[in-house]
C-alpha cells in the first residue's frame, strides 16, 4: 500500500474547513462586517474539492472502481437524503414527507454529482479534448432556461470542468507552486482577490460561484452573457492555484483530520440545521462582528473529523456492502479505497 500523500490530507482538511465555515456565515452574508470572506471562500472551495476529487479518481479498474460508487456514494448518498428529509419533516412540522432523491438536498448535491462525474469519466476519457468539451458545455448550459435542481444538471456540468483538471493533474506540478516567490504572488492573489470582491459586491452576486443558476436568473439576457462565466472560471483558477501554493506539505496536528473530511461533510449538516431552526445561530450571529459563528465552524470542523466520530459514525458514513460483491473483488477495492480515500 502506498503511503498517503500528507499534502492532500491537509489540502483536504483547509477545504472541508472552509465548506463549513462558509455554511455557518451564509445565514449572515450582507450583515457581517465580514462579508467579503464567504463569496471569497465559495469562489474556490468547492471547485478545489471537486478537483482533489478528481485527482483520486484516475484509478478506473472494472468491476473495482464501481465497488466506490456504490460503497462511497450512492448508499451514503441515499441514506443522508432520507435522514436530512426526515429531519426537516421533524424539525420544521412540514405536513407532508416528500422524499425527492433526484432533487439532491441543499448540501447533497456534491455527492449526487461526484457519483455522475465518476461514473461517466470512462466515457469523457476517449474523448479527444473532455476537458474542453466540459468547459464550453457548462458555457452554453447557461443560455439555457429551463435547467434547474433536478438531477444537480447546473451544477453538475458547471464543476465537471474541476474534476477533469484532477483527473489529469500531476503531483509534481505542484513544485513549482512551493517556490518562496511564487507563494509570495499567490499571497498577493488572495488578498486582491479578497478586494476585488468586496469591491464588486454591490453587483457580483456570490452565487455566480454556485454553478446552480443561468444567466437569466442573474438579469444577463444577451448573447455574451457566457463570458461572465468563463470570467468566473478565470477567477476561480486563479484563487485556486493561489490557494494550494499555501498548504503545507508536513505533517500538522490535523494532517489524519483530512483523512475523515466525508463525516465532516455530511455530519455537519444537521449542527448547522439544527442551530437554525431552534435559533442559536441567530443569537450568535451578531456576537464579537460575526467572528463567533466562524469559530463555531471551526469547533465543529474539529470535533467531527475526529477518530471518535469515525469510529462511532462509521457504519452510517462508510457502510460496509460487501456482502453485495464477489470476495475477490472486495478484496483488491478496500486496497484502493484505502489509498485514494476522500
Amino acid at each position: 500500500m502506498n503511503e498517503r500523500d500528507l499534502y492532500f490530507d491537509n489540502l483536504k482538511f483547509w477545504l472541508i474547513l472552509l465548506v463549513v465555515v462558509g455554511h455557518f456565515m451564509e445565514p449572515f452574508y450582507g450583515e457581517s462586517p465580514l462579508e467579503t470572506l464567504y463569496p471569497w471562500i465559495y469562489s474556490f472551495h468547492m471547485p478545489l474539492f471537486v478537483f482533489v476529487a478528481g485527482y483520486f479518481s484516475k484509478s478506473i479498474t472494472y468491476p473495482k472502481y464501481y465497488i466506490q460508487l456504490v460503497s462511497n456514494l450512492a448508499l451514503p448518498y441515499l441514506i443522508f437524503e432520507t435522514l436530512y428529509t426526515w429531519f426537516d419533516f421533524y424539525t420544521q412540522g412540514l405536513e407532508k414527507l416528500h422524499f425527492t432523491y433526484f432533487y439532491p438536498y441543499w448540501i447533497l448535491w456534491f455527492l449526487f454529482s461526484m457519483l455522475l462525474w465518476k461514473m461517466l469519466l470512462p466515457y469523457l476519457l476517449v474523448l479527444k479534448a473532455p476537458l474542453w468539451i466540459a468547459l464550453w458545455s457548462s458555457v452554453l448550459l447557461g443560455y439555457a432556461l429551463d435547467v434547474d435542481y433536478y438531477a444537480s444538471v447546473s451544477r453538475t456540468l458547471y464543476f465537471l470542468p474541476f474534476f477533469l483538471l484532477g483527473v489529469y493533474f500531476k503531483r509534481e506540478w505542484l513544485l513549482p507552486l512551493k517556490k518562496p516567490g511564487v507563494r509570495l504572488v499567490s499571497l498577493l492573489m488572495l488578498l486582491s482577490g479578497a478586494v476585488l470582491l468586496h469591491t464588486l459586491s454591490p453587483v457580483l452576486e456570490p452565487a455566480w460561484f454556485y454553478g446552480a443558476m443561468n444567466y437569466a436568473q442573474f438579469g444577463l439576457d444577451t448573447w455574451y452573457a457566457g463570458a461572465f462565466r468563463l470570467l468566473t472560471y478565470t477567477f476561480t483558477l486563479l484563487m485556486g492555484a493561489a490557494f494550494l501554493s499555501w498548504v503545507p506539505q508536513q505533517r500538522h496536528w490535523y494532517t489524519d483530520r483530512g483523512m475523515n473530511t466525508m463525516y465532516v461533510f455530511l455530519l455537519h449538516g444537521f449542527v448547522v440545521k439544527s442551530l437554525l431552526y431552534f435559533g442559536v445561530l441567530q443569537e450568535i450571529g451578531s456576537v464579537a462582528g460575526g467572528i463567533l459563528p466562524i469559530l463555531l465552524g471551526v469547533l465543529v470542523t474539529v470535533l467531527l473529523s475526529s477518530r471518535a466520530v469515525k469510529a462511532s459514525m462509521g457504519w452510517l458514513v462508510e457502510p460496509n456492502v460487501s456482502f453485495l460483491f464477489k470476495p475477490r473483488v472486495t478484496r483488491r477495492s478496500r486496497e484502493v479505497r484505502r489509498k485514494e480515500k476522500f
